[in-house]
């Protein structure tokens, strides 16, 4: 059964209407959605070509590719028949927590002659861990102290050769994925801030347009000096362009004093999202000052991937009042959806945040003003069941259905989007629960998700339950979550948690 409801909808200064309706679909208690069958679904932008042999894809960055779409279109094992069957592989301590997600590389050839599946994680204190992925064994282990700590995940370049991460001795590092050697020449390592003591890298790093991308944000607290910025290193030489989302007008990692703005952090789990088709990079600022021309708090930014220039914003008309009450729109970063079939606004992204609203936004004509700089303008402001958003959303495509599910404080909810006779764009709810986990992830048919305690296996269609780790059988669960999220991959699901401990599962 589905209900219709109205939407506050946002009028804009062109000459339609951008109406978006919102169909809540509720599900009585024991039924499945419609949809029926497990199909393999197509990410928004898959990484690499062609479809791997069994065994032999890689998760080379948070998110699974540049648009952090949260899916892995190569997964052959697990699906809604086998996932029952799984069981806990093995458990590790590691040298400190990894609050973030591992990257994964097949068939790395070691030092010894011998191949290894490989995973690298990104430590609180700032390590970096190549660790084996068939036993939790740690291969190398390379350190850069400093101060304070890091929630970031490294990332791997395209050539399978290269592994970044942050340290906390504020750079940027590249090491041999196999070895775990440092590049220290030809423009590595890279400044990602002056002030590490107030400034930290939060977001997973991204790899696009031949370049490692860097957010910035500050520590619980707000303490400054901190801005947000953006740096966008060359994999090869290093050499960086800058997008500092206060005093924008300065194109280069700034020092303490030199800007009179704080705050504005870019700290979402998504950090810096990639358009598949444009390479143009869209980033979701937090809390800090809006002037529209140097200074963008609590707004959508759309970079160019020629420089990190602004092309285009979004910032809601009481960006005033997110400020003043801290209710960051940059919790959440950006959703890109696939092209809506039929839709005058074909490219569309979804933006949540911590004022419990979700934002339908045109990435053609992000305030419907024609450019930057201006309030207001999205397509549809839209009361969410998910409370605050903290995740990065679930987004893939199956035909000419586009599916969405999002992982707020308050439960999951998923999402059919498409467009009406009129070419405007439908929001359709399929299925929401109550489960606070951390980023889920697409793999085989399957949603997989984590919160503390627990790993769950859902049916990506209706929502029902098909596995969870503290189940009788299971082998054994997970410790706590914070924004710890696991990776699934050539049949097995790897997760860290906040006890300090590494996790597989398989078949």
């Amino acid at each position: 059964m589905r209900q219709l409801l109205s939407l506050r909808a946002a009028h804009s200064t062109r000459t339609r209407l951008a109406t978006v309706l919102l169909l809540l679909g509720l599900l009585l208690a024991g039924c499945d959605a419609a949809t029926t069958g497990t199909k393999i679904p197509t990410a928004t932008s898959p990484t690499g070509t062609g479809t791997p042999a069994a065994g032999r894809a890689d998760w080379l960055v948070f998110g699974y590719d540049s648009a952090r779409s949260n899916v892995n279109p190569n997964e052959r094992t697990l699906n809604p028949s086998t996932v029952g069957a799984l069981h806990r592989l093995w458990q590790v301590a590691l040298s400190d927590t990894a609050d973030s997600s591992p990257v994964y590389l097949h068939g790395v050839k070691l030092p010894d002659g011998r191949s290894a599946d490989l995973l690298y994680l990104t430590t609180r204190g700032g390590d970096l861990l190549a660790v084996n992925a068939a036993d939790g064994r740690i291969i190398w282990r390379k350190a850069h102290y400093g101060v304070r700590y890091t929630t970031s995940s490294p990332a791997i370049d395209p050539s399978r050769r290269y592994v970044f991460s942050y340290g906390l001795d504020a750079l940027l590092h590249k090491y041999d994925a196999a070895t775990g050697n440092e590049v220290a020449s030809g423009g590595w390592p890279v400044r990602v801030t002056t002030m590490p003591r107030t400034e930290k890298e939060s977001s997973p790093l991204n790899v696009a347009n031949g370049r490692v991308y860097v957010t910035t944000a500050g520590y619980p607290g707000d303490a400054p000096p901190y801005q947000g910025h953006v740096i966008g290193a060359r994999l090869d030489t290093g050499a960086d362009q800058i997008f500092n989302s206060l005093c924008s007008d300065k194109a280069h990692v700034l020092s303490k004093g030199e800007c009179g703005f704080d705050q504005s952090g870019i700290w979402a789990r998504g950090g810096a999202v990639v358009e598949p088709k444009t390479g143009n990079i869209y980033v979701t600022t937090g809390n800090g000052a809006w002037n529209g021309r140097t200074n963008w708090g609590d707004s959508i930014l759309k970079l160019s991937a020629d420089g990190l220039r602004v092309l285009d914003s979004y910032t809601p008309v009481n960006q005033n009042t997110l400020n003043i009450t801290d209710a960051d729109l940059g919790s959440a970063a950006p959703g890109l959806l696939p092209d809506i079939p039929g839709s005058r606004t074909p490219h569309v992204l979804i933006q949540g945040g911590k004022d419990e609203k979700l934002r339908l936004v045109n990435r053609d004509d992000m305030s419907g003003k024609g450019g930057p700089g201006h309030l207001g303008g999205e397509l549809a402001v839209l009361d969410w069941p998910g409370c605050a958003l903290f995740t990065q959303p679930v987004i893939w495509q199956e035909g000419q259905t586009i599916w969405v599910t999002l992982a707020g404080r308050c439960g999951m909810a998923t999402y059919q989007v498409g467009s009406d006779g009129n070419g405007d764009v439908t929001l359709h709810s399929i299925w929401h629960n109550d489960l606070d986990v951390t980023t889920p992830v697409l793999a085989g048919g399957v949603l997989f998700a984590a919160k503390s305690g627990t790993v769950y296996a859902l049916d990506a269609h209706s929502g029902r339950q098909l596995w969870k780790s503290d189940s009788p059988g299971a082998g054994g669960t997970i410790g706590a979550i914070h924004w710890e999220s696991l990776i699934v991959v050539n049949g097995r699901i790897y997760i860290p948690d906040d006890n300090g401990k590494l996790t597989a599962y398989g078949l």
